[in-house]
């Protein structure tokens, strides 16, 4: 059972990531740069449903039923899969094939907080900020821990919507 946890979370995992990663792409070809809210909840669409159609197809293989603690240890485990392979083609994005996407980033950033109303002062001082904390190694880890983040406020919620205990105690699945 553990091998097929593992192999299914990273299968799962593989495939979400993937599915995420070819969002991002488009939404770097079409020039949104993370701008545009349509294409931002497509993108959770797809991560919240990920996590759902996983949890479920998981729970069919280990017999029908699962606890709430499984649902959620395999949607995480799911996650780190996906956050590795996210960060990896963030990293891939950012300083190979488009060297200038922060520049772009920092700047629709900057138009976005002045047309909200915050002085130039506080503008600066955040994009500033923003700036110093572009570095490869903490873009990687912060990434990998805001996807984790976001994913375990998600899989609490999907993981006892998924849940489906056994009635029969004496089975032997632990889902008592």
């Amino acid at each position: 059972m553990k091998n097929s946890f593992l192999q299914s979370a990273a299968t799962h995992g593989l495939f979400i990531g993937l599915a995420l990663i070819i969002l991002a792409l488009l939404d770097w070809r079409l020039g949104y740069y993370g701008q545009n809210t349509a294409f931002s909840l497509l993108s959770y669409t797809v991560w919240i449903g990920g996590l759902v159609w996983s949890a479920i197809v998981y729970r069919k293989q280990a017999g029908g039923y699962i606890s709430y603690g499984q649902a959620f240890g395999f949607s995480i485990t799911v996650a780190a899969v996906y956050a590795i392979l996210g960060a990896l083609f963030s990293l891939l994005l950012i300083y190979v094939i488009d060297p200038g996407y922060m520049e772009t980033v920092l700047a629709l950033t900057e138009e976005a907080l002045l047309n909200a109303g915050m002085p130039q002062a506080q503008v600066d001082m955040a994009l500033e900020v923003s700036s110093k904390l572009s570095h490869p190694v903490l873009h990687f880890l912060s990434s990998i821990f805001s996807t984790l983040l976001i994913s375990a406020i998600i899989a609490l919620i999907t993981s006892a919507i998924v849940r489906k205990v056994n009635p029969n105690p004496f089975t032997g699945n632990g889902n008592l």
